[in-house]
């Protein structure tokens, strides 16, 4: 798969009213040449915007009222002449235009509020959203229609905005929740009845366009990417990780969402953008080492890379953001081909916690421990759903939460009758609705423990801790060994900290053994009882992380690859088996909290004399001769040496971001 640009620019263009005529700066030539020179390949441009205002000549009242002629005919040209691929947004929840004309469209909160963007309130600025169990949907159809007639022999390509629906209590969702046996009373039969609007919504618009163009490439962006993607996968052509890190997403979202979205089988982009904080920041800019890590961490991962911005009303493109995004882009351009046709070699798979319910939050908070722990262990790692191979992994983590469905249990047992693999779960991972542990855990369930913190004390077999007690800051789960061996046992505190019995600032001290274990391991299964990558990801207690790492190591029996980067570092090693060659990607960046809502970097750190060793014998399950290690960016190839079948070389420096390409026979 590699049929989409590597160097994309995502072109907002949402305008409401203007006291000039739109576009009145435009000019082509410039227009061209500021694009080529920030070596973009591919622009997508504003069809429809959240306004509800349309871009193109249409007959249709959302016609923008200050357009004259083509606006977008013209910048589609322009772009075509220079060789530029040229896909149309299309927002699809957000409508003023719509929403103006027409509330009794909108979403409904079961109060009769609206749902929206920002302040959502009649007297407040911000987007309404639109129920699509509404004639809107109707509306929505026809300009779809209209638009793809209009450009129907230059269609690059549809991107579909705002593609999701809220639990709505509108009149229409309601008399349709009540055909089908839903309660609108009923939250969960809400969230029931959104999902299914959601993929009927895809449906509809999947055969409005496949009317027209049967080839026409198609996105439809919710901003995320969970397993709930499943149901309407086969309607993308593509997918593209919407993740401004200085925005809602943070520098947490896209290394999450990746390493499952690159699993999809389906190509995909690393999307981020220009603005220092979200869309549509006018007047401000992406630190130029921000906007490096961005998009090289997409190219590590096998990703194109698209960069946000906004037109200009007047229809220019402010010159200094495309020097800043020229600057990354040309050194995108000799980098983007090095990671093409590989594969990421992993040994673990994350169970995504979505395959037992969407998160409330851009990335489950579990999810976003376990990535961490991970990463910041150098591991190589992919996210997994239920509809994934799971064969092939060495471990199979089961995050905090991932309690037993029969779809879940069966994908279970099929892993571990067919592998040697094992499994490390936490918490409630592998109880089942009657608080039954799968028997291959060797422990029963006794209760809910009623210490909140408590503390665990651990044997040899974890080294690197502490010789006292650990603090345990989490709800966890007493059990009982029946197969199992214990590796950890729970010390309770003095007391449980209350309104009535209290002990200094926090938890009182330790106190006596409680007979239970805080970790057991039996043939194939390790086990904590409490959710250590919440706790992880919401105290940031190193020990928590030294715990899963330990375990891991254990059941792995050492990792592929070990570097001496620090834990701030990113190794992600690919493999291109037709070229016979590992791709080893280093970066290293670091996201500080300079400012009170968002992380931001602004220096790059070198790391000197980095050393690495991958065993082959883990990377390749077979042995091979080694031809070269070449350092791309210094265009240097680097001494090596191999023994026990470990290749083991130094990287003079990881100046941001590092290709290593190891040849082989």
């Amino acid at each position: 798969m590699n049929k989409l640009p590597y160097r994309q620019v995502h072109l907002d263009f949402h305008t409401p009213k203007l006291p000039f005529t739109l576009g009145k700066s435009f000019n082509k030539e410039v227009f061209q040449k500021t694009l080529k020179d920030a070596h973009i390949n591919s622009v997508t441009l504003t069809g429809r915007c959240h306004h509800g205002h349309i871009y193109y000549d249409t007959k249709l009242p959302a016609r923008h009222p200050q357009m004259q002629g083509d606006f977008l005919m013209e910048q589609v040209d322009a772009c075509h002449e220079i060789g530029i691929k040229s896909p149309i947004y299309v927002t699809v929840g957000w409508d003023s235009f719509s929403a103006d004309k027409h509330p009794e469209w909108l979403e409904r909160k079961p109060d009769n509020s609206i749902y929206g963007f920002q302040n959502y309130g009649q007297m407040e600025p911000g987007w309404k959203t639109l129920c699509f169990n509404t004639p809107y949907l109707d509306y929505l159809k026809e300009q779809i229609k209209d638009m793809m007639l209009h450009f129907i022999s230059k269609l690059d390509g549809l991107f579909f905005d705002i593609v999701w629906q809220d639990t709505c209590c509108c009149n229409y969702c309601i008399d349709k929740m009540i055909k089908i046996g839903l309660n609108p009373e009923s939250e969960d039969d809400r969230v029931i009845f959104a999902k299914q609007t959601e993929q009927f919504l895809k449906d509809e618009i999947y055969t409005t366009v496949q009317e027209i163009d049967k080839t026409c490439p198609i996105f439809f962006n919710e901003g995320n990417i969970l397993p709930s993607i499943r149901s309407n996968l086969n309607e993308y052509s593509h997918l593209e990780i919407e993740s401004l890190p200085s925005g809602e997403w943070g520098y947490q979202h896209f290394p999450t969402v990746v390493r499952y979205a690159k699993n999809l089988g389906k190509e995909y982009v690393g999307m981020t953008g220009k603005f220092h904080k979200v869309w549509a920041d006018f007047g401000s800019y992406k630190n130029l080492a921000a906007l490096e890590y961005e998009t090289f961490l997409a190219l590590a991962h096998g990703a194109k890379c698209s960069i946000g911005d906004q037109m200009y009303p007047d229809g220019t493109l402010q010159s200094a953001t495309y020097e800043l995004i020229g600057k990354v882009y040309n050194q995108v351009e000799q980098l983007e081909g090095y990671n093409d046709n590989s594969v990421a070699l992993t040994e673990v798979a994350i169970v995504h916690p979505g395959v037992t319910t969407d998160s409330a939050s851009k990335v489950d908070i579990s999810l976003a421990g376990a990535v961490n722990i991970l990463n910041e262990g150098q591991y190589q790692f992919d996210i997994v759903d239920l509809e994934m191979d799971w064969n092939h992994y060495k471990v199979i983590i089961l995050p905090d939460k991932i309690t037993l469905t029969n779809k879940i249990e069966k994908k279970i047992k099929d892993y571990l009758e067919n592998n040697v693999g094992k499994i490390l779960a936490t918490y409630e991972s592998g109880l089942n609705e009657r608080n039954i542990f799968l028997p291959e855990w060797g422990i029963n369930y006794v209760g809910e423990n009623s210490f909140k913190p408590t503390y665990g004390c651990y044997g040899l077999f974890f080294n690197d801790l502490p010789k006292g007690e650990l603090v345990l800051h989490g709800s966890g789960i007493l059990v009982e060994p029946i197969e199992a061996e214990v590796l950890g046992k729970e010390k309770q505190p003095m007391y449980q900290r209350n309104y009535q019995h209290y002990y200094s600032h926090f938890q009182a001290p330790v106190s006596k053994f409680t007979g239970h274990p805080v970790v057991t391991r039996s043939n194939r299964v390790m086990y904590f009882t409490h959710p250590l990558f919440e706790m992880y990801k919401v105290h940031g207690v190193l020990q928590y992380k030294q715990l899963i790492l330990s375990a891991l190591n254990a059941l792995l029996e050492g990792p592929i690859i070990t570097t001496s980067l620090p834990s701030t570092g990113d190794v992600i090693l690919n493999h291109n088996y037709e070229q016979k060659k590992l791709i080893l990607n280093l970066l290293h960046y670091l996201p500080q909290r300079k400012a009170v809502e968002l992380d931001t970097i602004e220096e790059v750190i070198p790391i000197h004399n980095v050393k690495v060793c991958i065993s082959l014998d883990k990377a390749l399950s077979k042995s091979i001769e080694i031809n070269s290690v070449t350092d791309v960016r210094k265009h240097q190839e680097l001494d090596y040496g191999i023994e026990d079948n470990k290749l083991e070389f130094t990287v003079p420096i990881v100046n941001g971001y590092q290709i290593i390409v190891i040849q082989y026979k």
